[in-house]
């Protein structure tokens, strides 16, 4: 019993002294309360600077129902969906699940680079490689961070020759120079597609620093994507229709040859009557037949090819079109204060608690 009572007065104990540390602590920030406030108007300074300092952006959405093809019932398929599971047993290996992963590839990128593009204000015309490579605006710190490289690559450039290229040389997509793969990685991870598996809606989103170029890509994006998706669906029909198309021709070409070549004898032995004649005849006849039957049923092949490439293309249903943006999406300069000032304070508080005193006895250990 004994030892009971002295393990709950030891945990008193320990309470109290937790508590009065607790006040220690507070009462010595309130005594510090100045150089708090003084480091959270550094800090609200700081965020300001950086929230003006940061280029604009503009995002731009849109908002997609693709067509899936399901193979299970269709009530099975919903309940399965209802649940979050997908039961899409297509045999495409191209699907609304890949959209990311084809939007993020350096050929569907590679594609948008020669697209043409306006700034809002009307000033710029170019493509869109060139906007990205020589018109975006960058925060102001950037070029005093980059500046000791540049001196160093200026410098380095005195002791080494460096091959020269030429600028109008078409470039290689699988061998970009260092700036194009890094506009290519600027889209990859910007262009962004969030799906719902439940209801296939798919939203793709993208953003950049002028509200025109942002619609203006976006749109391209959705219908390079259509295209890309129906040049894989299709592809196999297409590559039918084509074959068919050649097999359809040549045979029409030996159809016209046969009916030409009995027409021809017909007219030559209008009025004979021997009866190898007759059977010359009859034999022209048959071989223009077979010939006429041959080329119906290649062309019945080909219109059946033809609409079934047109079966297998996609439909994209845009239920919400981009349109071009009004505000800013970022950056936020109330963010910015806020977090600054917030981060201000607690460094203040640290140096004030701990840092204050540990630096004091850092001084002293070294005298």
């Amino acid at each position: 019993m004994t030892e009971v009572n002295n393990s709950l007065e030891n945990q008193n104990l320990q309470s109290e002294e937790q508590e009065i540390d607790i006040m220690e602590l507070v009462a010595k920030l309130w005594k510090k309360r100045k150089t708090v406030l003084i480091w959270c108007a550094v800090g609200a300074a700081i965020g300001l600077v950086a929230g003006f300092s940061i280029p604009k952006t503009y995002s731009a959405s849109a908002v997609l129902a693709p067509e899936t093809e399901e193979s299970m019932g269709s009530g099975v398929s919903s309940i399965a969906s209802m649940m979050g599971v997908n039961l899409d047993n297509s045999v495409d290996a191209i699907n609304f699940q890949l959209f990311p992963d084809v939007v993020s590839s350096t050929p569907f990128i590679y594609g948008l680079f020669d697209l043409q593009v306006e700034t809002a204000d009307g000033e710029l015309k170019t493509t869109l490689l060139d906007y990205m490579k020589e018109h975006q605006k960058t925060a102001w710190w950037s070029y005093v961070v980059s500046a000791p490289f540049k001196l160093l690559g200026w410098v380095k450039s005195w002791f080494e020759k460096e091959e020269e290229t030429d600028p109008n040389a078409p470039l290689d997509m699988y061998n970009l120079p260092k700036k194009e793969r890094g506009v290519v990685k600027y889209f990859a991870e910007n262009i962004i597609i969030e799906m719902d598996k439940k209801t296939g809606k798919t939203t793709v989103s993208l953003e950049m620093q002028d509200p025109l170029v942002v619609t203006t890509v976006l749109n391209a994006v959705l219908e390079d994507l259509k295209d890309y998706t129906s040049a894989y669906r299709t592809s196999k029909a297409r590559q039918d229709v084509e074959n068919l198309s050649g097999i359809c021709e040549q045979r029409k070409q030996e159809y016209y040859t046969a009916q030409q070549a009995y027409a021809n004898y017909a007219d030559a032995n209008k009025n004979v009557i021997l009866q190898s004649a007759q059977a010359e005849r009859e034999r022209l006849q048959q071989e223009m037949n077979l010939a006429f039957q041959v080329y119906s049923q290649v062309a019945t092949q080909l219109e059946a090819a033809r609409i079934k490439e047109q079966e297998a293309k996609p439909v994209f249903a845009i239920v919400q079109p981009p349109v071009v943006p009004l505000e800013k999406s970022a950056p936020s300069k109330v963010k910015y204060l806020v977090v600054f000032t917030f981060l201000a304070g607690c460094c203040a508080a640290a140096w004030i608690l701990f840092g204050q005193e540990y630096w004091e006895k850092l001084k002293s250990g070294l005298k």
